[in-house]
């Protein structure tokens, strides 16, 4: 739906029997701009979610009249409710209280790799084919919760895709599942590669000089050491911990959720840049050089080409569930 948005009668035209909504004259101004590019999905399916009528304080719903639903990028299910002026003019004035956000809709992430394959070197992704070859030192394991996980044991094992998952130019974020086996050292559980051979683009890890997980990425595609990292609460090991890392690229912001909490915030204090090359999980790059490899468990790691808001970010498991419009 394009700036001006519009609304139209469905009462029949009796010169041709047909509604005006098939004449491009006959219609009213929608006060609301809602650019396509940010709301891909704009419906009015009717009067389906009103508790009580607008204009009329006290009263029971519903009211009796449509309202507006859209779908924005991020999936997010987002009700306009409609307050009828209650007045017999034509054309009619439409008005709308705040937006109210019902909670997601769909799934979101453009990549996804349960790590549930059990078997094999290879790591499928089940959301946008973007496989991940699995090398080094790892096994499959079953854990009693989450079923078959890969198992890395801090040295060398990790899985790599052959192309980059998210650009790290723009908003984006990266979730996964983790049991810390070791605090010993660092863990690295997901990190976007540049394609230079220089550092990585954001990295979803556990901090041992912090003690802490931590969300950061590099401050430019260089082998300097400046980079910016936000730290969430205390790491445990040896329990399954839910980690999301969201960059937000408007706000020049890192965020981290720990197990459906917002655990840590930090302005990003370096350049946009995008890390071209293959997104790896299990390990980082530094400097040129691959390292901090995971001593964890790691199951359902996610990518999302957005910064996800803070209701889907702190959602722990696949996706927020939506309210029932009733």
């Amino acid at each position: 739906m394009r700036s001006p948005s519009r609304s139209y009668a469905l009462t029949l035209d009796p010169s041709s029997g047909l509604p005006p909504l098939l004449h491009p004259s006959n219609h009213a101004t929608l006060p609301l701009t809602l650019p396509p590019s940010k709301y891909p999905v704009i419906a009015s399916p009717g009067d389906i979610n009103s508790p009580v009528d607008p204009g009329i304080p006290g009263s029971p719903g519903p009211d009796g009249v449509p309202d507006l639903y859209t779908v924005d990028a991020q999936g997010q299910l987002i009700e306009y409710p409609y307050v009828q002026n209650r007045t017999d003019i034509w054309p009619p004035q439409y008005h709308f209280a705040p937006p109210q956000i019902l909670g997601a809709v769909t799934n979101t992430s453009n990549h996804a790799w349960d790590l549930s394959d059990g078997a094999g070197s290879t790591a499928a992704d089940t959301s946008g084919g973007l496989n991940a070859t699995l090398s080094g030192a790892y096994n499959w394991t079953t854990d009693s919760g989450r079923g078959n996980v890969i198992n890395f044991t801090g040295t060398t094992g990790y899985a790599a895709t052959q192309s980059l998952a998210v650009d790290t130019s723009q908003g984006c974020t990266v979730s996964a599942w983790v049991k810390l086996t070791s605090s010993a050292a660092n863990s690295t559980f997901v990190s976007q590669s540049d394609s230079a051979g220089n550092t990585n683009g954001l990295q979803l890890y556990y901090s041992s000089g912090a003690q802490a997980w931590a969300f950061g990425r590099h401050n430019d595609d260089t082998t300097s050491t400046s980079y910016t990292s936000v730290y969430g609460t205390h790491a445990v090991t040896g329990q399954w911990t839910h980690l999301v890392g969201v960059f937000d690229a408007d706000a020049e912001q890192l965020s981290i959720y720990v197990n459906g909490h917002l655990a840590g915030t930090k302005t990003y204090s370096g350049t946009m840049w995008k890390a071209a090359g293959p997104l790896q999980i299990g390990r980082r790059l530094y400097q040129g050089a691959y390292g901090e490899y995971a001593n964890a468990q790691i199951s359902d790691v996610r990518t999302y080409p957005t910064a996800l808001p803070p209701a889907d970010a702190a959602a722990r498991g696949d996706n927020p569930v939506a309210v029932q419009l009733d």
